[in-house]
């Protein structure tokens, strides 16, 4: 077989079927995502021969993708330097090979090159196994019904060929049949598997902590649910907030939450933490195990001392959805409730139940709820007076946050509305815009963070020509860890209520991470509800315009016009839901534009002045509003928010030029930063591939032309009329939101100069 001469998955995809792999899919040209919806995972549909056809008509060129057939196994090694990735795989897997033993040389791919340790490994392993997700730090498991591998003749992200290699690390001129991969070693499959299910341990009989950290732990009876859960992702990725301290930093501070609010078991989670972290960061501690003792006692410490009040007696996992929703959060349903209900319902959750004494004459029945009781409360179930409706004397409110340049408004006040969209597509910039007109205004804003820190908020504010005064006094701001009616917040909560009688804005950066801090699951429908009623809708019942701050799913497929998680956090906007894309990018030095359209407009006030027609990618999206961001000038960002693009969209004919080989863009820009002399396209080239890029011709023109067309490089007429090219700037992945590299700058020029305290997760 020609390996050189085929391109894409229609050409491919009959090779791989022929050597053996039959789940082969289509990826789109020059990306590792999305893949077909309904073709991986668990219960993914069978490629057919017809499928392949329909698909090679459709993305002839687009990239190959393998999903892992039962009876072989992926070890995805990642590196530092060849991913950008926190954790190296490269010598994590080392330190596992020094314990299991060698592993046989087998076939593998990688984009890479040949001398490069990050790549995918295929071997032959029984049929019928349970996998777990990963090996070590740094190396994934890819298996049947969990993800898939791209593979030749696909083009990486950076513009590299994907390659084959044959165990003996040579470039390989053949697909690999699937008999031809190495069988993994008994001491690896042993190491891999999951282990199979232990029976529930006795709660008088505490289960043994494993010795082995990567073993899964089964249910701990002596734990709830909440606590169990967030264990097992803990211990499934131990750094993934960048390293082990502060990932487990991050944990124990969580599960010193989770006990103060009740939660069953959350103090001996903290105990399984504590030998894993000191066994595993005491290879790398000049003082070993002593010092390791010492970074724990450290990180325990200042935990317990956020603790204040006493623990709540009861455990929010063994009640009802109804019982959740007391004794403080049942009255914030009524935006009627006084303040000293709040203030009964915060002594009712730190009090612990009466003992029973002779003297008191109470049942036990009633004294199992004892904690729980509340001054009166209204009942939310009654039937309203409709009188003043019918007559039209009270109306739906009006959007009269946020405003266009034409002075339409794009919040409702009184109401629950979300911008959601990709990381880094600017819907925090968009919410802090609306924050700068309100306190410009003089209005009042609550802002509840959970994904930065007021100093990075000020200083943007600041740019974008906010009132200093005005932050000062009217912009109330808080970073919370816990729910709101926990011990340690009550009082806060009650005076973010007491601000919202007066403000006009609400947001709420990071939904996700509310939810979490709450003990809620943001893909479980009751969850969302729950919270929905006893956060969001309650600040919005006392007036201003609520706006959440929400992720979308990786698969833009099956994304929809919601946020990440369930259905029902459209279900619930009872104001206007966006959804953020960024159509030029944003950051210094740079003028972007950022698009928000309407996904549900509940009161259809403002859905009537978005754009005449739906986007034309089939999400159902209308045209809200353009936001042009110049922040040319260092010292002043300035935006304008205009009306939508109001023109009938046409359908496109299929697109091929959203490609973007950011890593060759940086290789080129870097040649020409040190070049001694102004070479020509065929020179470029040439250096390129002196460098090890194996791209194609087409890609590197596709790169060079990007930086022409954004001002990173410029061409002349040279030497026979031959266009040449020198650098005008530096282009670097880091700095391009378009890129899977980038890093949010004003974050990177600013973390050097965070306290200590804002350098704590929280």
């Amino acid at each position: 077989m020609g390996m050189t001469s085929v391109y894409g998955y229609a050409q491919a995809a009959p090779l791989y079927r022929a050597a053996g792999w039959m789940q082969v899919i289509p990826l789109p040209e020059g990306r590792k995502t999305p893949p077909p919806a309904g073709f991986t995972g668990r219960n993914r549909q069978p490629v057919t021969d017809d499928q392949i056809m329909l698909w090679s008509q459709w993305t002839p060129q687009g990239n190959t993708g393998l999903v892992i057939p039962e009876g072989v196994l992926v070890l995805d090694i990642d590196s530092m330097q060849g991913h950008q990735a926190k954790a190296d795989g490269v010598r994590n897997m080392g330190e596992l090979t020094r314990e299991l033993g060698e592993l046989p040389d087998t076939w593998s791919s990688t984009a890479h090159g040949q001398a490069s340790p990050a790549r995918h490994l295929f071997y032959k392993v029984p049929e019928g196994v349970a996998w777990k997700g990963g090996a070590i730090e740094g190396v994934d498991i890819l298996q049947p019904g969990h993800r898939y591998s791209v593979v030749w003749p696909s083009i990486h992200p950076s513009g590299e060929q994907y390659q084959w290699y044959a165990p003996d690390h040579t470039p390989a001129d053949r697909i690999p049949h699937i008999t031809d991969l190495a069988s993994m070693p008994r001491k690896w499959v042993d190491w891999l598997r999951k282990p199979d299910r232990e029976d529930t341990p006795n709660p008088a009989q505490p289960a043994p902590i494993p010795v082995n950290p990567s073993i899964s732990r089964g249910y701990d009876a002596r734990m709830c649910k909440a606590v169990n859960t967030f264990l097992d992702r803990i211990l499934a990725n131990p750094a993934a907030k960048g390293s082990r301290h502060d990932t487990t930093l991050q944990a124990v501070w969580t599960l010193v939450h989770f006990a103060q609010e009740g939660h069953r078991g959350a103090l001996d989670a903290i105990n399984q933490l504590k030998p894993r972290f000191i066994r595993e960061v005491a290879p790398d501690r000049q003082g070993g195990e002593q010092e390791a003792t010492r970074e724990w006692a450290g990180i325990l410490g200042g935990a317990m001392e956020k603790v204040t009040g006493i623990p709540a007696h009861d455990d929010p996992c063994e009640q009802s959805k109804i019982e959740r929703l007391t004794p403080g959060e049942a009255d914030m349903l009524n935006p009627a409730t006084s303040a000293e209900s709040y203030q009964q319902a915060a002594q009712n959750v730190a009090t612990t139940p009466k003992q029973a004494d002779a003297s008191q004459d109470d049942t036990p029945e009633d004294r199992t709820r004892e904690s729980y009781d509340t001054p009166s409360a209204p009942s939310s179930w009654r039937f309203e007076d409709l009188t003043r409706l019918a007559a039209g004397v009270e109306l739906p409110p009006t959007p009269t946050v946020f405003e266009r340049e034409d002075g339409q408004g794009l919040f409702y006040m009184g109401c629950v509305n979300d911008l959601h969209g990709e990381p880094g597509c600017g819907k925090s910039l968009i919410a802090q815009i609306a924050i700068t007109q309100e306190l410009n205004k003089e209005h009042h804003v609550i802002y509840i963070d959970y994904e930065d820190n007021a100093r990075n908020i000020v200083k943007r504010l600041l740019l974008m020509g906010a009132d200093p005064h005005g932050i000062a006094h009217r912009l109330h701001y808080v970073r919370p860890n816990a729910k709101p009616n926990s011990p340690t917040s009550i009082e806060g909560w009650k005076e973010t209520l007491m601000y919202a009688d007066t403000a006009t804005l609400c947001v709420i950066d990071g939904v996700t991470s509310c939810l979490a801090y709450a003990g809620l699951d943001s893909n479980n429908g009751d969850d969302i509800a729950a919270w929905y009623n006893t956060m969001p809708r309650v600040i919005a019942a006392h007036g201003p315009a609520v706006t959440l701050i929400d992720h979308v799913i990786k698969n833009k497929e099956a994304r929809g016009r919601y946020a990440g998680g369930s259905m029902q956090k459209l279900a619930l906007i009872d104001g206007i839901s966006y959804s953020v894309s960024m159509s030029k990018p944003v950051g210094k030095g740079l003028r972007g534009l950022i698009v928000i359209s309407s996904g549900k407009d509940r009161i259809s006030e403002i859905e009537e002045h978005c754009a005449v027609t739906w986007s034309n990618n089939g999400s159902h999206l209308r045209e809200a509003a353009r936001i042009n961001v110049d922040n040319t000038n260092p010292d002043r960002m300035r935006v304008t928010i205009e009306r939508p693009n109001m023109m009938p969209h046409e359908e496109p004919s299929a697109k091929r030029d959203d490609f973007r080989p950011t890593g060759l863009m940086e290789k080129i820009s870097k040649i020409l930063e040190v070049a001694n002399e102004e070479p020509n396209q065929k020179e470029l080239f040439q250096a390129l591939k002196s460098d090890g890029s194996s791209a194609r011709t087409a890609v590197m023109s596709n790169a060079v032309g990007l930086l022409l067309a954004e001002g990173f490089i410029s061409n002349r007429s040279g030497r026979n009329n031959r266009s040449i090219f020198k650098s005008v700037r530096p282009y670097r992945q880091i700095d391009d939101p378009k890129s899977d590299a980038f890093v949010d700058r004003m974050s990177r020029e600013e973390a050097s100069g965070l306290d200590s305290e804002n350098q704590l997760p929280v």
